[in-house]
């Protein structure tokens, strides 16, 4: 079976159509809000708003893609189906059109449609927050719901109330979702690797779910002088979008260090979109935490597997086509075999738009067992692990 992990729907504003009661609560945002974020949000935080640059000046050029508008030279990728544009009305059939055409079995779809608002309100209030996320995610469900089992709704919570966010993902898991995103920061003061989040680690495993750490969800605190760059906020856009994959090694490290792994051996966390060429030197550097000279300033190691042994158990991550990527069979090898597992991120720009025929073309020269265990079987195993295999 191909399982393809990381996919996207992100409509305009008309998903919102069918919630009239929700959609005349909210504010109005500037669309560029949610790029604005994944690119330099870990740094502008940091920086007063009186001080920051406005969205517009921080917009990325490429918003034509961004929002479904025509660019030079897109035409022909667009064609191929309605709603391929990034930012199209959601087509289930079209979707499972251009499955069948891939040869993908199952694919995992991710709605960020809601996240916008959740940016633009902050954390001042919570239930306006919460009906969003949960609107959302009913949305994406019976939206997936028409392609009959192809297209799994991956989950989005809001953290603030645990109880609140396991509540939702047991809703989610009965319609359908295997996958829910996380944060890779901590919420209202208490990270994910605290003992506190147990329980949506222990809802997870029990539902038969997997976490997943998203680019844009990793976030992390860099000293604000590192805006400062006067007004070219060009650069800024660069030096800024460096920062991705520090958020998943942070994660990895906090997980396993902090017992989150030991504690909840079944939980496998995702990485997508944060690059994968920087794991091989984790994984080799990890262990290092442990030996007798790092004792000294760290402590006793007291955990019964070695961190590389959790991270090898416990850690999977999404290879794309970009530089950080690669080269994607080197890293292979430097890894575990089951560690790198297969995604579209369709239809995004950054992503594949013939995700098989680019696989198909860079592992020509690997056995069949690896081609497989990259395109579905490290997933799936992961999940029968769970006692709730995908069939």
């Amino acid at each position: 079976m191909i399982f393809d992990i990381d996919a996207h729907f992100e409509p305009g504003g008309d998903w919102l159509d069918p919630y009239p009661k929700l959609k005349a609560k909210l504010p109005r945002f500037h669309p560029a809000i949610t790029a604005v974020e994944g690119i330099a949000g870990d740094l502008l935080r940091m920086v007063p708003e009186a001080d920051r640059p406005s969205v517009e000046d921080l917009a990325p050029p490429g918003l034509a893609v961004l929002f479904g508008q025509e660019k030079a030279a897109e035409a022909e990728r667009r064609a191929e189906f309605e709603g391929k544009n990034q930012r199209a009305t959601a087509d289930a059939a079209a979707r499972v059109k251009w499955l069948d055409a891939q040869g993908i079995d199952l694919q995992n779809v991710i709605c960020l449609a809601g996240y916008g608002y959740e940016l633009a309100i902050g954390n001042r209030d919570l239930p306006l927050l919460q009906e969003i996320t949960a609107t959302c995610n009913d949305w994406l469900a019976t939206t997936c719901e028409q392609a009959h089992g192809r297209l799994l709704p991956v989950a989005g919570l809001e953290y603030t109330d645990l109880e609140w966010a396991t509540t939702e993902l047991t809703r989610m898991r009965a319609r359908g979702s295997r996958i829910f995103l996380i944060p890779g920061y901590p919420v209202n003061g208490i990270p994910p690797c605290h003992p506190a989040w147990d329980r949506v680690w222990s809802a997870a495993t029990d539902l038969g779910m997997t976490p997943m750490l998203h680019i844009g969800y990793e976030r992390m605190d860099f000293n604000p002088g590192w805006a400062n760059l006067g007004s070219d906020t060009t650069r800024l856009r660069y030096f800024a979008s460096g920062f991705g994959h520090v958020g998943g090694q942070m994660l990895i490290n906090a997980f396993i260090f902090n017992g989150v792994f030991e504690r909840h051996p079944d939980l496998t966390v995702l990485l997508a979109e944060l690059g994968t060429g920087w794991l091989p030197y984790t994984y080799r550097d990890i262990d290092g935490r442990i030996e007798p000279s790092s004792e000294l300033f760290l402590g006793k190691y007291e955990l019964p597997l070695k961190p590389s042994e959790y991270m090898a158990r416990n850690v999977r991550g999404t290879p794309l086509s970009w530089p950080r990527d690669q080269p994607i069979l080197q890293t292979m090898d430097d890894l575990p075999e089951d560690m790198l597992v297969f995604s579209s991120d369709f239809p995004h720009f950054e992503g594949f738009n013939d995700p098989m025929g680019y696989f198909g073309e860079h592992f020509a020269a690997l056995d069949e067992k690896r081609r497989d265990r990259f395109l579905g079987g490290s997933m799936l195993d992961a999940y029968a692990r769970m006692g709730d295999p995908i069939q």
